[in-house]
């Protein structure tokens, strides 16, 4: 299993997760409201932005990346991967349910 992380507008983040959803790229997202700060342009920005994170399968990653960078609206979005080593069993099976298989 892995988590995939990245960062949005928040009036742009529903739009995302349903996009991701739709695809079965991803079984789940959870998305929470972030005070970023970061360097943008040679000066430090600020904004709020919608952190959201995917759950999905280790052979998807790749195209969850690919399709992230299709729709973000950034220029440069923030996709993280994060491995996941231990996850109760009945979870994955989910997971592996409904999101596309290979």
């Amino acid at each position: 299993m892995r988590l995939v992380i990245t960062t949005c507008p928040i009036d742009k983040s529903q739009k995302l997760i349903d996009e991701i959803l739709k695809s079965k790229l991803a079984g789940c997202a959870n998305k929470t409201e972030v005070d970023s700060r970061f360097w943008w342009k040679g000066k430090i920005d600020e904004k709020k932005e919608s952190l959201i994170i995917f759950k999905t399968r280790e052979e998807l990653v790749e195209k969850l990346f690919k399709k992230i960078k299709e729709i973000h609206p950034y220029d440069i979005p923030e996709i993280i991967e994060i491995k996941i080593e231990k996850v109760n069993d009945e979870y994955l099976k989910w997971l592996k349910d409904v999101t596309k298989g290979p």
